[in-house]
């Protein structure tokens, strides 16, 4: 029960937090030296259509810090839960595979 509460709670957490990280992520494509900030996108790439999303994440990490680990830390301990919940199940029920 513990678990579903906690659950509950981060879903929206996670949510709020990848949308506003994305959102500040996005600021990059308008900037005019964005060429300066990537680090996975290809150099060649010619337009900022072309950024590739975990560049966009380093750029929100760069002006929102505490929002980027916040959803990098809701994100991972909602998939702990939910690998806990079926590994759970498997253990209880091992015929069900």
């Amino acid at each position: 029960m513990k678990r579903l509460i906690v659950f509950i709670l981060l879903l929206p957490v996670c949510v709020f937090s990848f949308f506003s990280t994305s959102w500040t992520g996005s600021y990059m494509m308008i900037e005019e030296d964005w060429k300066e900030h990537i680090v996975f996108t290809p150099e060649n790439s010619i337009k900022p259509q072309q950024i590739y999303e975990i560049d966009k994440y380093f750029y929100a990490f760069k002006y929102q810090p505490v929002i980027s680990i916040v959803c990098i830390l809701s994100f991972l301990i909602l998939i702990g839960i939910i690998i806990s919940w079926i590994s759970k199940k498997l253990r209880i029920n091992p015929k069900a595979m």
